[in-house]
């Protein structure tokens, strides 16, 4: 039975790195956007300084402010050891510094928000995660009949804690089904999949998390904001990209947007 039950989670992680590795193609383009729904980290995007942001724009940069936070909280810690709330100062600090960037009028900050698009690789995941649960899961009788909620209290009570919303609900395979749950709002996903792996009849909770590499944002806390760091990685980034181009920012906590300069490998041609 254990050696049954090894094959099967084995599968179905081979099922989503497929899925993952589909996806990786457009998170490393330099121009790709991704999105998974809407978030809001606590702050009235309303009432923010990002008034010439779309909706869009605004619920993008959430989710890099929320990824951020937390590579920074993290340290050398595991993402699941950490709180799943990401405190709202923090966030609120690195989402008006990148929506800084974004506004200011230097043309290499147009470079990277407005040409490129870069924003953060997507890990760790900050808004869904997939159950993967047995099909004959008396707690799924629910979903099995078209609902969105279920029998398990505990489910329902994570689901209700961080308002998450239960939607592609679909056969797996033939002894699985899976449905996503996707958050309204960022916050750190990893203790609260943990969480939910110790469910019955749960066989697996994935984040999604690519096992590339691609483009992403790194910031550095300074005495009086952030230093952002915007970054084009390529070559072989199915791997581990081998290179990568980075333009440097200061951000003051007033707003103060200051160009660093550039560095690392030359950007393809194609790239520029």
């Amino acid at each position: 039975m254990k050696s049954t039950n090894t094959h099967q989670v084995k599968t179905i992680k081979q099922r989503l790195l497929l899925v993952v590795m589909i996806c990786l193609v457009s998170w490393t383009s330099p121009s790709s956007v991704l999105a998974f729904g809407n978030d809001n980290n606590g702050s009235d995007p309303e009432t923010s300084s990002s008034t010439n942001l779309s909706k869009h724009q605004k619920s993008r940069y959430k989710k890099d402010a929320t990824r951020l936070a937390l590579r920074h909280l993290a340290g050398k810690k595991d993402f699941d050891q950490l709180e799943a709330e990401v405190p709202k100062n923090l966030v609120e600090s690195i989402y008006n510094s990148l929506v800084a960037v974004h506004e200011s009028n230097l043309p290499e900050a147009k470079l990277v928000t407005t040409q490129h698009k870069l924003h953060t690789f997507p890990t760790p995941t900050v808004d869904r995660m997939v159950v993967i649960y047995k099909r004959d899961a008396p707690w799924a009788t629910p979903l099995r009949l078209g609902d969105d909620v279920t029998d398990n209290e505990k489910i329902n009570q994570i689901s209700e804690k961080f308002n998450l919303k239960i939607d592609r609900h679909v056969e797996w395979d033939e002894e699985h089904n899976s449905f996503n749950l996707r958050a309204q709002e960022s916050f750190n996903i990893a203790p609260v999949a943990k969480d939910l792996s110790t469910i019955e009849s749960i066989t697996l909770v994935d984040m999604m998390e690519p096992n590339g590499d691609g483009n992403d944002i790194e910031v550095k806390k300074l005495s009086n904001g952030w230093e952002i760091n915007y970054i084009i990685k390529f070559d072989g980034c199915i791997s581990g990209c081998k290179k990568r181009h980075t333009w440097t920012f200061e951000v003051t906590d007033n707003g103060k947007v200051t160009f660093k300069g550039e560095s690392g490998d030359e950007l393809p041609k194609w790239m520029k």
